[in-house]
C-alpha cells in the first residue's frame, strides 16, 4: 500500500518549513514547489519526501510496512482534509 502521490494541492509540501528549515521558501512551504504544486525535484526529492526510502532508512526495524503507510495516509488525508494548509 505505498504512498503514491496523487497531484493534491501539496499539503504536505506547503508545511516542510516547519520540518526543514532549509527547504522553507519563507511562507512555510518548499522551496522546490512550482505555482501547479508540483515538485520540480521529485526524481531527487529529499529523504523525508520519499515515503520509500524515508521507511527504509529509518522505519523498516520498527513497524511493519503496512503500518507504516497506514500512518502515512491517514496524515495525508487529514492534511488534505484540514484548511490548516490553506
Amino acid at each position: 500500500m505505498a504512498i503514491k502521490c496523487d497531484n493534491c494541492n501539496a499539503p504536505c509540501c506547503r508545511q516542510i518549513g516547519k520540518v526543514r528549515q532549509d527547504l522553507d521558501r519563507g511562507d512555510g512551504a518548499c522551496i522546490h514547489l512550482d505555482d501547479n504544486c508540483k515538485c520540480k525535484i521529485y526524481e531527487h526529492r529529499p529523504l523525508i519526501c520519499d515515503t520509500d526510502r524515508l521507511y527504509n532508512a529509518f522505519f523498516k526495524g520498527i513497524m511493519p510496512r503496512e503500518e507504516y503507510d497506514k500512518l502515512n495516509a491517514d496524515g495525508c488525508r487529514k492534511l488534505r482534509e484540514s484548511n490548516y494548509w490553506v
